[in-house]
């Protein structure tokens, strides 16, 4: 299995454990876990790899995981994730370094943030983009295209099939979504 975001992929976000057999049957070959912590995660990992899906986590949203060298090369070793998303363009860089997935979420909060997103990233060498929130992603594709070729994903307030469409028709290639019925199972 590659790296690579396949184009129009929902890809689940777990934040309930009790879903996670849903997202395991969807097609997408990867899987968010939101709320992961260092008890559970090498377990998850295992039945996500069991069924051939790629792990992703946000690095902030882990329990128990120091954010340091040691900790990230933990995530690699011992807990086997496939990637990270995660805001923090520093860290990515490290996850990069580590031969693992590095997508950077970008928070559109106004248009100073987006700048300074962008420019931040300028100098990594990453997988994708998340733009957040999703709808509002479409506001700023163009200028998002300007500034870079990575494969754009959206998240956050995504909830309606006619919102997915809408993303994907506007040139966005993935969403991660924890709204289950988007999913599409198998």
């Amino acid at each position: 299995m590659n790296n690579t975001i396949p184009n129009q992929t929902v890809i689940p976000s777990v934040r309930n454990l009790k879903h996670l057999d849903l997202a395991l049957k969807s097609p997408s070959p990867f899987i968010l876990l939101s709320e992961a912590h260092i008890g559970n995660l090498q377990l998850l990992t295992k039945r996500c790899h069991a069924v051939n899906k790629k792990v992703l986590v946000h690095l902030d949203l882990i329990g128990g995981l120091s954010k340091d060298q040691i900790g990230l090369k933990m995530l690699r070793d011992l807990y086997k994730i496939d990637g990270v998303i995660s805001p923090n363009a520093n860290l990515l860089k490290r996850i990069k370094d580590l031969g693992l997935i590095s997508i950077q979420r970008l928070f559109l909060l106004d248009s100073r943030s987006l700048e300074s997103g962008l420019k931040a990233m300028e100098e990594r060498h990453l997988d994708a983009l998340e733009l957040l929130p999703g709808p509002f992603s479409l506001y700023v594709i163009e200028k998002v295209r300007k500034a870079t070729s990575l494969p754009l994903l959206a998240g956050g307030f995504i909830s309606e099939d006619r919102m997915v469409k809408k993303l994907f028709e506007g040139g966005i290639k993935g969403i991660t979504t924890s709204e289950k019925h988007l999913w599409k199972t198998k």
